[in-house]
């Protein structure tokens, strides 16, 4: 494995971390969980706007990759 390829393995850690943490900001402000189901369904959200994060974060990723 050349430099650049652990430097982008590196980095998507630290993105892949960042939009953990802003896709669970985004979905508490979204759902403002004041019980149970709602706790749910922030969860819910919370893992959907994650999970799109990532494949975007992975597509970017491999079109540098490509570069």
């Amino acid at each position: 494995m050349s430099d650049s390829n652990g430097t982008l393995v590196a980095l998507m850690w630290i993105v892949t971390v960042a939009l953990t943490i802003l896709a669970g900001v985004i979905s508490w402000n979204m759902i403002n969980p004041d019980g149970f189901f709602s706790f749910i369904g922030f969860l819910a959200v919370w893992s959907a706007l994650s999970s799109l994060g990532h494949l975007l974060a992975i597509a970017i990723a491999g079109w540098i990759d490509r570069l």
